[in-house]
């Protein structure tokens, strides 16, 4: 998913041709103004874990940069900082429009993930879609109470990519369709 700073920033084209020159395949592609509930389903809030991280990783940023929490957040407890954390996340995600993607292709997940880059923009690589086009970082996210623009959405597992798709799309709104290349990249007749 092409979060709204990437669909913003004009990198929608760009995000997509990197991923058809690796080799995968848009099968399901659609732009849209998420609303909050659309984006309260396609990340796991309800899962108490899932929030705890979120304030863990908040937590863990404040201590690396020597800043108060409490003093930017007005608290230090893991749970409350991870459900600001979850709010600024759907204030960013509902910002403006997205684009939702369904991708194949040969370990489709861990090459979107990839090309994708670290989730944090400072530490990805360049030659990543967001080591190339963004330095954000959560030292600055968090201090700013907002989330990290990072550009890209991408499915960690098997799990969570079918969970998104079925969220985003139904069946019809995939395609079927052969690449040219996919003999020369995937057949055994050379």
């Amino acid at each position: 998913m092409i979060k709204p700073d990437g669909v913003k920033r004009g990198l929608v084209g760009e995000i997509i041709r990197r991923i058809e020159t690796a080799g995968l395949k848009v099968v399901a592609l659609k732009m849209m103004t998420a609303d909050e509930e659309q984006i309260r389903k396609h990340y796991p809030m309800s899962d108490q874990a899932w929030v705890d991280r979120l304030g863990d990783k908040g937590l863990g940023t404040f201590e690396e940069y020597d800043l108060d929490p409490v003093e930017f957040l007005g608290t230090s407890d893991r749970s409350q900082i991870g459900r600001q954390v979850a709010e600024t996340l759907v204030g960013y995600m509902t910002s403006g429009p997205v684009v939702c993607m369904v991708i194949e292709g040969v370990q489709a997940i861990d090459m979107i993930r990839k090309l994708a880059g670290h989730t944090l923009p400072f530490k990805a690589e360049m030659g990543t879609i967001r080591g190339d086009f963004s330095v954000d970082s959560p030292g600055v996210a968090n201090v700013e109470g907002r989330a990290i623009h990072n550009l890209f959405h991408a499915s960690e597992n098997p799990v969570e990519a079918a969970n998104e798709v079925a969220l985003w799309f139904s069946e019809a709104d995939k395609q079927k369709y052969f690449r040219i290349d996919e003999t020369l990249m995937y057949s055994k007749h050379y």
